[in-house]
């Protein structure tokens, strides 16, 4: 099980000097599919953090493959109070429904302590058609409170290409 999983940004020059100072790990360059000039690297090798500045989450169910193929897709949310386990509830379903093409799937907490309560779902798609398919589905359903801005909501989300 993956329990350790953190990712940063940087050009593609300086991500790739750690790629290639790093043999030994899992990593994984990414690009955001509305932001051409945004990559990411995620290192999926479970191991502790190797980047200056990460983003550090740490990971509360899981049902990643092996191969982490296709394209990542990043949801990030914040709720206050009660709504903080119906949330959790929902994430963890989709977790364990694994719903239509999704190869895996991450929940996660963010390991900083002034974002303890965002929850991040991480999940790997074959395409963007699958991933489109998943968010029409009934089993997106269950998120959708969560994905709109409100004052006691914060949603943010971001579609990840691999880039080799």
């Amino acid at each position: 099980m993956l329990t350790k999983l953190s990712f940063t940004f940087g050009s593609r020059q300086i991500l790739q000097g750690i790629i290639d100072n790093n043999p030994d790990r899992k990593l994984k360059l990414m690009q955001a599919s509305t932001h051409s000039n945004k990559l990411a690297l995620f290192d999926l090798s479970n191991q502790d953090t190797i980047f200056k500045t990460p983003v550090v989450l740490n990971v509360l169910d899981e049902t990643l493959n092996s191969s982490y193929d296709g394209l990542f897709y990043y949801q990030s949310f914040q709720v206050n109070g009660d709504r903080q386990q119906v949330l959790y509830n929902s994430l963890q379903k989709v977790i364990a429904d694994k719903p239509g093409n999704m190869n895996a799937g991450l929940m996660t907490s963010v390991a900083n302590k002034a974002e303890s309560t965002t929850l991040v779902l991480l999940t790997a798609w074959n395409s963007f058609e699958d991933l489109t398919a998943w968010k029409n589905s009934e089993s997106f359903s269950n998120l959708t409170s969560f994905t709109t801005m409100g004052s006691d909501n914060y949603y943010y989300d971001e579609v990840y290409r691999s880039i080799y």
